[in-house]
């Protein structure tokens, strides 16, 4: 995913959460918020309580392999990922499916 399709910043994390709207499914919860630039942009968070670095790396990992096949990066949304402790790395096809179906839900796909 290329460095202008990321959200880095807190603020950046923080206006879809407050101002967007959200959808979940049982491993991810999605904020998701318009933005004026012409592109998409996407953030994932993994909180603490997922694991050690080693696993939280790889849930961000396994979330971005996801996306740069099923997002379409030239609707300009601002998109958060937040992965659920009940997120399953060993489980690859469950959490891709779970993806997906938030993208469709969106209306992203």
């Amino acid at each position: 995913m290329k460095v202008k399709n990321r959200v880095k910043k807190h603020d950046e994390f923080q206006k879809p959460i407050n101002e967007g709207k959200f959808e979940k499914s049982s491993t991810l919860n999605l904020y998701y918020l318009k933005n004026d630039l012409g592109y998409a942009r996407v953030g994932i968070s993994v909180p603490t309580k997922a694991g050690n670095a080693v696993v939280r790396n790889k849930i961000k990992r396994q979330i971005r392999a996801v996306l740069v096949k099923e997002l379409d990066m030239n609707k300009g949304f601002d998109y958060i990922f937040i992965a659920r402790r009940s997120y399953d790395i060993t489980n690859f096809n469950q959490s891709a499916s779970d993806i997906v179906t938030l993208l469709e839900k969106v209306g992203n796909k």
